[in-house]
């Protein structure tokens, strides 16, 4: 039962722990669940955080190919989208992103895109320009399209799949709203 916790959801207060058949269950703020962290506030933060580290970990172990004279830059945005990227926005289809954590993500995306081209802070080159340079999409167009792509995979569910069952309450609930509104 070690790698069992009990988690009180929209809350900071973990709540106390249980005892099941002699067996304590830990009450916890946050756990790792698929390698991504599911917080008790429902904030999306301590996830954005670890999964920034490692992306910038794997953004260092690439250093020599960001340097390579020999890779187009078309390769070495490749590589970026392929393994740093895809590390950094691991599960961000179920983030629910502030302000804050879109600049925090923003901020990265386009550290390790000035890193590619050989771009110093002291060079003076706005954001802009290294967008407009490598040609990638900003962090939210990204995870727009990460939660389209959930978003059909749900709708094509079979029925009676609790996700597919979940989306047809919501919406009709939506809808129920929308009706009563008129």
């Amino acid at each position: 039962m070690a790698k069992t916790k009990i988690q009180n959801l929209g809350s900071d207060d973990p709540g106390t722990d249980i005892t099941v058949e002699g067996n304590t269950v830990e009450a916890v703020t946050e756990f790792r669940y698929l390698g991504s962290i599911q917080s008790s506030s429902g904030r999306c933060y301590p996830d954005i955080h670890r999964r920034i580290g490692v992306a910038s970990s794997a953004m260092h172990a690439m250093q020599r190919c960001w340097r390579q004279q020999r890779l187009s830059l078309d390769t070495k945005l490749r590589l970026y989208q392929t393994c740093v990227l895809q590390i950094m926005l691991y599960g961000a289809e179920t983030w629910t992103l502030l302000a804050n954590d879109i600049r925090r993500l923003q901020s990265f995306h386009l550290g390790c895109q000035r890193q590619i081209l050989g771009v110093r802070w002291q060079d003076h080159v706005k954001n802009a320009d290294i967008a407009d340079t490598t040609g990638l999409p900003n962090i939210t167009d990204i995870v727009d399209k990460k939660r389209h792509a959930l978003f059909g995979h749900v709708v094509r569910l079979d029925s009676s799949v609790p996700a597919h069952q979940a989306l047809k309450q919501i919406i009709a609930m939506k809808s129920s709203r929308c009706s009563g509104m008129n």
